[in-house]
């Protein structure tokens, strides 16, 4: 009998246990030992939330070297470890495939080379047939992506556990596959009792993902016990300070001396060192968790909704060795003394590196409420008496499938209304050339506008988003047969350009045609027959832009409409034009902010172009107002001939063939 019960126990499933006791008891960090909390005793309380059945999710806002990757990494091979209790496959996504393949280099396989158990789990060789990227376990199986590629997410149907490092630094859409942070929580849905980890450190305030993900949050703070006064606070930079001495000037601490540096209680005033600071931490955290705590000393400041949120975590939390708080000092010294000869990127890394946070960055962009307010009194649909000229924008999406369009009037001196903002639902999909959608859009541009002048206006150009791959056919179905059709009409395939060298709004597309030379190194535009317009975004968002702001200043000549759809302000606001991580100044996308709008305006300004109504002189204004007021003002128009469709049999595309001009132009299109 006992035999029969010792070979039983051999084949029983470990039990699982507290995440704080397995790390510690199974976890064995490379160069390091046995993990400690000891060492990261803010993580107590992270710990306990990935063992509470109730929260789905767990946000982190923190600074950047707080022990964070270890951490999640012990998480990693605990789930590893139980799979045979419930399996579990892992996804965790990274903001690049290289970001994923340096963590598999330099942590994951030395980490799991590190500790036995895992090693005997886990096929971590470097054998044909076991990619680095897609690690099988027994019970379920490790994938590391990139969100540029986000097929990887896709091909997962399912995910127990999925983690997400620096989201701030992930990419919203590749390819028109959509963004692999969404991808990858409707797999997390599907299986019963998934958990989501996301950390990383913000970025610009209103631009951070991470920032925006703790919104949902219920927003945890960790408030330390001061030792001498017994008052909790939230470890914060006002209370570090230093001496100064006078008689010495560092050429970047001046005066300072950074190795002074003591943080003093808010409370009480009672000064603490590096190792008074580091066990009031401690003490907190363990006194918390060994009392029952189940937040290990954190305290919520929001309404609990299945999503745990940690923040303020600075680098003043440390509690490892060799980190002091006159590094953290000398860190910020520098970052102002280069502030003071105007460049900012230090001064914003050590906010959000060093403490965690937003990076408030003044910019003079116009604000929602003041557009709101500076609505112009003409009818939708209806060209005003001062403008002589109609562009369109059009921007095609697929989920869900509609056609979002601007319809702009233009006139003298650079004015310009807005006559239309609204979108077109498809009837099945965007992606088939044949869907009723594209003659709904026949309707609405190609009809004879109303003008307050009396005669008939047709419109003179348009742009149409052709770079989502996987609607292109259908775009250049739709622009290949319009062209031929209405002919007073320029229509345009465009995409914007992602090259670094910011090229003019508009630039004319470079001659390529079916029968040149190399047919075979035709790209799928030229297979078509349809010329493709390149559009320098960024210089239509700062033209854009700058006329916003000019219209908060009384100067009236990007005008919209009394009654225009409300998400107008908020969607031509969708982007920020701000420093990266760089420094470099980039238009920037606000999370979970559609920005259709914006994409609109900027084709509808690139048609314009395209009619170089900029170049216009006096002269050609009078005669264009001359040629319309020629018009039969009470006859109808002459009507345009019916539109004959020409689609043809598509053959599947190759993977790459949605780079489109970009195909055979090398990396440049990154």
């Amino acid at each position: 009998m006992r035999l029969v019960e010792e070979v039983a126990d051999l084949f029983q499933p470990p039990v699982q246990a507290p995440t704080v006791e397995w790390l510690e008891e199974h976890y064995v960090l490379p160069d390091a030992g046995p993990y400690s909390f000891y060492n990261t005793p803010y993580f107590l309380g992270v710990a306990t939330a990935v063992d509470d059945p109730a929260v789905k999710e767990i946000d982190l806002m923190k600074a950047a070297q707080i022990g964070w990757t270890y951490f999640m990494l012990g998480i990693i091979l605990k789930r590893i470890y139980e799979a045979g209790i419930k399996p579990c496959p892992i996804i965790m996504l990274f903001a690049k495939t290289g970001d994923g393949k340096s963590f598999n280099i330099e942590k994951f396989v030395p980490t799991i080379k590190a500790n036995e158990e895992m090693a005997a789990l886990i096929d971590i060789s470097q054998r044909a047939g076991n990619p680095w990227d897609n690690r099988p376990f027994v019970g379920g199986h490790l994938k590391i992506v990139g969100s540029n590629s986000p097929g990887n997410v896709k091909s997962t149907s399912k995910v127990g556990l999925g983690i997400i490092e620096e989201p701030d630094d992930t990419t919203d859409n590749v390819a028109g596959q959509g963004d692999a942070i969404g991808l990858l929580e409707e797999r997390l849905k599907r299986y019963v009792g998934s958990l989501m980890m996301v950390g990383g450190t913000p970025t610009i305030a209103g631009l951070s993902k991470t920032a925006d993900r703790l919104k949902e949050s219920d927003r945890r703070q960790l408030p330390i016990c001061c030792h001498n006064c017994e008052e909790a606070h939230v470890l914060d930079w006002s209370c570090v300070h230093w001496d100064e001495d006078e008689d010495q000037q560092h050429p970047v601490y001046g005066s300072v001396l950074p190795e002074t540096a003591i943080y003093r209680c808010p409370h009480c005033g009672f000064p603490w060192d590096d190792n008074r600071r580091k066990q009031n931490i401690r003490d907190t955290c363990f006194d918390a968790y060994n009392s029952g705590d189940p937040m290990a000393g954190w305290v919520a400041t929001a309404e609990f909704n299945g999503v745990a949120g940690f923040q303020d975590l600075s680098e003043l939390y440390v509690c490892m060795d060799g980190t002091s708080l006159s590094d953290v000092v000398r860190d910020y010294l520098k970052a102002e003394a280069l502030a003071a000869k105007g460049d900012e990127k230090l001064r914003r890394a050590f906010i959000n590196q060093k403490l965690g946070k937003e990076y408030e960055f003044k910019g003079d962009q116009a604000t929602v409420d003041q557009l709101r307010e500076l609505c112009v009194g003409y009818q939708e649909m209806v060209v005003p008496k001062d403008c002589l000229m109609l562009t369109a924008g059009v921007d095609v999406q697929r989920n869900p499938a509609r056609v979002a369009v601007i319809i702009r009037a233009w006139g003298r001196n650079g004015l310009s209304r807005c006559i239309y903002w609204g979108e077109l639902s498809a009837h099945h999909s965007t992606v088939d050339p044949k869907d009723g959608v594209w003659k709904d859009l026949d309707a609405l541009l190609f009809q004879p506008f109303k003008t307050e002048a009396g005669y008939p206006m047709f419109l003179s150009a348009v742009s149409i988003d052709a770079g989502d791959g996987f609607t292109s056919d259908a775009v250049y179905n739709w622009v290949r047969t319009r062209e031929k059709q209405y002919s007073r009409c320029l229509v345009m395939a465009i995409k914007g350009s992602s090259s670094s060298k910011d090229p003019e709004i508009f630039v004319t597309p470079r001659s390529k045609s079916i029968d040149h030379k190399n047919p075979q190194k035709a790209t799928k535009a030229d297979k078509k027959g349809v010329k493709v317009y390149i559009v320098g975004t960024n210089k239509a968002k700062d033209w854009i832009a700058g006329q916003l702001k000019l219209l908060t200043q009384g100067v009236k000549k990007f005008l919209y409409y009394t009654g225009i759809r409300d998400d107008y302000f908020e969607q031509i606001l969708g982007e920020v034009k701000a420093p990266d991580r760089s420094g470099r100044m980039t238009w920037q996308e606000k999370p979970g902010q559609p920005h259709e709008v914006l994409d609109c305006e900027g084709y509808a300004l690139h048609a314009a172009r395209a009619k170089r109504i900029h170049l216009m002189t006096p002269e050609q204004w009078d005669a264009l107002e001359y040629e319309l007021g020629q018009s039969d003002l009470f006859g109808k128009p002459e009507p345009e001939p019916e539109v004959v469709e020409e689609v043809e049999e598509t053959e599947s595309a190759p993977v790459d063939d949605w780079m489109g001009d970009y195909a055979d132009s090398g990396d440049d299109w990154l």
